[in-house]
């Protein structure tokens, strides 16, 4: 995993945003919003389930197990974690990047990211994105800038890397028991370069739309 190659950023937790040498770039989540896939509402939404009490110390206890160095956790957090060491069971899931934060670049155009787990599923590489609520459709365009911005130690053009990563969506339900939802349409590459696209102009025009709106 070559991730000396991603860019020195600063994130900010409150406010969910990158910055890379003064600059602000987007945040993945939010590219699919403002690129217009998805309503601000399941953007929110996103953000909400993180940062509530049990997004938080459930995403804490899988981050921990993939260290090996989990303790003590809430009562819960059981079922969803369970969840989680039952999916690496049944797939062989080999954690290498855990809760892993960076700034990536597709294209030229930077975006920042938290991926929830990035590792080898029975050999093959893949990103895994886990949930303790719904998995949705946009969260395969989300896996695929993932998967295309994060450095590969081989691969070096954004669709090579993309091709060669597996996605999954993984629902750390009540029961213990997870729901795996694979994501594997080419067309998810595109749909998230598009969005990207499009949030890069918006961004470099607000300002002179702002004024024109004055």
């Amino acid at each position: 995993m070559a991730t000396s190659e991603l860019p020195a950023f600063t994130f900010d937790e409150a406010k969910h945003e990158y910055t890379v040498n003064g600059m602000r770039v987007p945040g993945c989540t939010s590219i699919l919003h403002t690129g217009g896939l998805v309503p601000r509402f399941f953007v929110d939404n996103e953000y909400l389930e993180r940062r509530s009490a049990l997004g938080r110390e459930v995403h804490k206890a899988c981050h921990l197990h993939n260290l090996g160095t989990l303790g003590s956790y809430d009562k819960a957090v059981k079922p969803h974690l369970h969840a989680w060491i039952a999916f690496k069971e049944q797939k062989k899931f080999v954690p290498r990047l855990s809760e892993h934060l960076c700034v990536a670049y597709v294209n030229g155009m930077g975006f920042g990211m938290q991926l929830d787990c990035e590792g080898l599923l029975d050999g093959e590489e893949a990103i895994i994105d886990y949930k303790i609520g719904e998995v949705y459709p946009h969260h395969a365009i989300q896996t695929a800038g993932y998967a295309a911005g994060l450095p590969h130690a081989k691969y070096t053009t954004p669709m090579a890397r993309f091709l060669k990563r597996k996605r999954f969506g993984v629902q750390l339900r009540e029961t213990g028991v997870p729901k795996i939802v694979p994501f594997d349409l080419r067309s998810d590459y595109e749909a998230f370069v598009s969005a990207l696209y499009v949030t890069a102009w918006k961004r470099r025009n607000e300002k002179f739309y702002r004024e024109m709106e004055r």
